[in-house]
């Protein structure tokens, strides 16, 4: 009798356990998805796909004014972030346009946010967590860190994010398996034309070419097969900068029409020392804002805190990654120190560019190095723990909730 009482408590823990931390999660990203298909959001990457149709580099009809971020040269208003998601999107704008249906990012990003969830399960597995704690860790990047944010309005600047992380855990996915250098060059080359700090990652597999125990014929045959699509895409984006504007290497950032605060900042220096204090502090130290009854008064009330726009320190919205910080660097493998480093240069240029990427949810921008760091926590904590623990699966947990609490009154449901 005691035996059967045992094992039925234990069946039922079990499903408690699966309902909290698979279950919760599951429902909250359904939501988020569902919210990031009806709004509508800035649309500056579909109109540009429109433009693309049509055969023009510049917006076709006006996308706003401040706060819209458009470029405006020569009288016509034009986008300074990469072109590559804009891409995806013109064979659908261009199918849509047959029945004068304006397509928006919200009916294909819920797409690419399912297929990085999948790679990061495929991740999971292939570093030898079982299926249950692989699809744990994909629900944890999506949910329990800064992707939660990016994952909800249908904006322009958001959408690229959701393309530059997946496109990262693309790259990831084929390095840990085939590796074809070829491949991993075009992902790189992408990154590129979308994201270009996200391109960064090219530094890690350069050093993996060089430290191959490889004939030098064979490492340059390889750095060859690497960089081929890197160059296209430099190439690429020189000409469709020239196109613009007449200069390769100008893509619009000094014509932006900004806020006067956000001007003030560019003012200077597009790329300054003098921005790494603001930046730094956004990525580790700027919190939530705080609810007051009245402006005279320190009393709080519902809903207490809200998501501060100009960001949130990701040690608040990614507490996972402090995990890193309770082993020793010895304790790290070569490859995993290697793709520390390519996450710290691609920090570094964040970190002096004279935007922080308000309005948002925590720190936007780490998103450009985020998989890299948590493909290593997750390389780290397998080597230390046989599956993952039940803290660490409740500190996702609280994450999430946590997170989606702020991130209600991000998109206004909670305010």
């Amino acid at each position: 009798m005691f035996t059967y009482l045992r094992d039925s408590l234990c069946i039922s823990w079990l499903k408690i356990n699966d309902l909290l931390y698979t279950v919760i999660p599951g429902f909250i990203l359904i939501f988020l998805l569902v919210v990031g298909f009806v709004g509508e959001g800035s649309q500056q990457f579909a109109m540009l796909a429109n433009s693309f149709d049509h055969g023009h580099t510049y917006f076709m009809s006006s996308i706003g004014g401040i706060g819209q971020d458009p470029v405006i040269y020569h009288g016509k208003q034009y986008w300074d972030d990469g072109f590559f998601p804009a891409i995806i999107l013109m064979p659908f704008e261009a199918f849509f346009n047959l029945f004068h249906i304006f397509f928006y990012q919200g009916y294909i990003k819920w797409i690419l946010v399912v297929i990085t969830l999948y790679i990061i399960y495929k991740l999971g597995l292939k570093f030898k967590y079982n299926k249950k704690d692989s699809l744990i860790l994909s629900l944890a990047f999506l949910l329990a860190s800064v992707y939660m944010g990016v994952n909800t309005v249908s904006s322009g600047w958001l959408f690229a994010q959701i393309v530059t992380t997946l496109i990262l855990f693309l790259a990831l996915w084929e390095y840990f398996n085939r590796r074809r250098w070829l491949l991993l060059g075009l992902y790189c080359g992408l990154l590129f034309l979308t994201r270009i700090p996200a391109s960064i990652i090219i530094l890690f597999f350069i050093a993996e070419i060089l430290l191959q125990k490889n004939s030098i014929k064979q490492k340059i045959i390889n750095l060859f097969k690497l960089g081929i699509f890197g160059l296209l895409a430099v190439l690429l984006l020189g000409a469709y900068n020239y196109q613009r504007f007449g200069n390769p290497l100008i893509n619009g950032n000094s014509h932006q029409l900004i806020s006067y605060s956000a001007l003030q900042t560019r003012n200077m220096g597009l790329i300054s020392l003098s921005h790494i204090p603001t930046n730094l502090y956004t990525f580790l130290l700027r919190g939530p804002l705080t609810v007051l009854k009245n402006p005279s008064s320190w009393s709080l009330k519902f809903p207490y805190i809200i998501n501060n726009n100009l960001g949130t320190s990701v040690l608040l919205t990614s507490p996972f990654l402090i995990y890193l910080f309770t082993k020793k660097w010895s304790k790290y493998s070569l490859e995993d120190k290697l793709l520390l480093f390519s996450s710290l240069l691609s920090l570094i240029a964040l970190l002096v560019y004279y935007g922080d990427g308000a309005n948002q949810f925590g720190y936007r921008y780490s998103l450009d190095f985020l998989p890299l760091i948590f493909v290593v926590f997750m390389k780290i904590y397998k080597k230390h723990n046989k599956q993952l623990t039940l803290g660490m699966k409740t500190l996702f947990l609280v994450s999430t909730l946590f997170n989606f609490y702020l991130v209600l009154s991000y998109i206004g449901f909670l305010n």
